[in-house]
């Protein structure tokens, strides 16, 4: 299956593909994901563009993993809620958590990406898909209908949104989502905010795609509307288990590189 429609932000979705279908063959797996092994054996593409990339490659299964836990402990409290994952390209998430029997999943994504998701993850009765922007905010209406908690998931999304988009967004939830509801999404390293052609496999993929936005304290976030709440964030560092090489182990022990060069799993809710 061809994939050479694809270009800008939605080709970055073959990155985090190739980012968990290899780890999942190693025997210190962070993540497994038998699911996108089976994609990307499915998609013609040149994956082969990405070797040397650990970092991300790395980066993308702790990311995963971490979010992945996260919503586990919010569907254990709330089994009956409704989820979306916002730019959801062709991640795996609902296979991967085994399918749980939630009231609704929803995945969420540009048509060109949707177009490619039904054909190799075919929609079910409890799981469909949202062929739009994220920004069109008629989604909103679709998971507030169902009256029951709400998760939001956005990994490898909000990036590549301005910040006056990024405000727009929260300022679309905090208006009209519910109490309780949860944000589970990852804060791109602050030092890679304009700095996409430094990413080591970003940059192979498409040249226009630019990293947009990050703040340095999640905290500052708190600030925007008062109904929003850091609940808890994880530095990915902490989390690689030595996979990450040595020179950025290293640096990662200098708190001023710890904070400004690391990748955040962000957990919030709305109150």
């Amino acid at each position: 299956m061809k994939a050479d429609k694809l270009s800008g932000v939605p080709e970055t979705m073959l990155i985090t593909l190739w980012a968990k279908a290899t780890e999942t063959n190693r025997p210190d797996a962070l993540l497994r994901d038998p699911k996108a092994v089976e994609i990307m054996n499915r998609i013609d593409y040149d994956f082969t563009k990405f070797r040397g990339g650990t970092m991300s490659q790395v980066g993308c299964c702790i990311r995963a993993d971490l979010i992945d836990r996260e919503a586990k402990k919010f569907l254990e409290a709330h089994p009956d809620a409704v989820v979306i994952q916002l730019g959801a390209g062709i991640d795996a998430r609902y296979d991967r958590l085994g399918r749980p029997a939630v009231t609704h999943w929803y995945d969420l994504d540009l048509p060109e990406a949707i177009d490619l998701r039904r054909r190799l993850l075919p929609e079910t009765e409890r799981n469909t898909y949202l062929a739009m922007s994220l920004l069109d905010f008629r989604w909103i209406d679709t998971v507030r209908a169902h009256g029951r908690p709400v998760l939001l998931i956005l990994e490898g999304v909000l990036m590549y949104f301005t910040e006056a988009e990024v405000r727009s967004f929260f300022d679309a939830i905090c208006r009209d989502l519910p109490n309780g509801t949860t944000i589970l999404f990852d804060m791109l390293a602050y030092s890679l905010v304009n700095n996409a052609k430094h990413h080591d496999v970003v940059k192979k993929a498409d040249k226009t795609v630019e990293f947009k936005w990050s703040v340095l304290d999640t905290h500052e976030m708190e600030h925007w509307n008062p109904r929003i709440h850091l609940v808890r964030e994880y530095y990915m560092s902490d989390h690689a288990r030595g996979r990450f090489p040595f020179i950025f182990r290293t640096l990662y022990h200098i708190p001023y590189f710890h904070r400004r060069f690391n990748q955040r799993i962000v957990n919030l809710e709305l109150g």
